[in-house]
């Protein structure tokens, strides 16, 4: 009878590293995907690729956001497919095209996210930067991506309200904000 029980908890104990073995493996084969989907995005990606890259790391929500954080010095050239080529013109006043880079895209990937897609007239209000995302990111890592987006929504609509008064303020700034904000809080997700 002791033997019995003895062979049980072996059983157990071996099902129980088999399930922690094939949880740790689905997760390294996930954060392979996006590393994967990271790579689909450079200049030599065909648009299917690049949509399906997109469409990878959008559905993985915040899971993806360590693997695109880990990118955002990513020099290397972005699919034009994924994010269009800018004018640009130097010190020297010379036009020229600037590519976007990898580490562009994955910024890119995470604030349309977080805050949306703006039309550019209300950009300034975004609670987002290159310079800023990794320290937002490790303050707020708990928190499930609607929290991020209303918490996001709420800052730049107080942002934009604080303009009141002054030469820069935008009445049409903040009705965009506040239907923005509005509009999270009745979506679902």
């Amino acid at each position: 009878m002791r033997l019995s029980i003895m062979k049980r908890i072996l059983i157990l104990l071996v099902e129980a590293c088999l399930i922690f073995a094939i949880t740790i493996c689905a997760q390294s084969q996930t954060d392979g995907s996006y590393e994967t989907a990271i790579a689909s995005l450079s200049e030599n990606s065909d648009a299917a690729q690049v949509a399906r890259a997109i469409a990878v790391l959008q559905s993985g929500g915040t899971k993806a956001f360590p693997a695109l954080l880990a990118h955002l010095n990513d020099t290397a050239r972005a699919s034009v497919v994924f994010q269009g080529a800018l004018m640009e013109v130097d010190a020297k006043g010379n036009v020229g095209l600037h590519h976007p880079t990898i580490g562009e895209a994955c910024f890119g990937l995470i604030q349309n996210q977080v805050e949306g897609n703006w039309p550019k007239a209300y950009r300034e209000y975004y609670v987002l930067s290159p310079e800023n995302v990794v320290g937002w990111w490790q303050a707020r890592k708990a928190k499930p991506l609607k929290e991020l987006q209303l918490e996001t929504a709420q800052a730049s609509l107080t942002q934009a309200r604080q303009r009141r008064g002054k030469s820069d303020y935008s009445r049409e700034a903040v009705r965009f904000l506040e239907e923005h904000l509005r509009e999270l809080k009745v979506a679902k997700k």
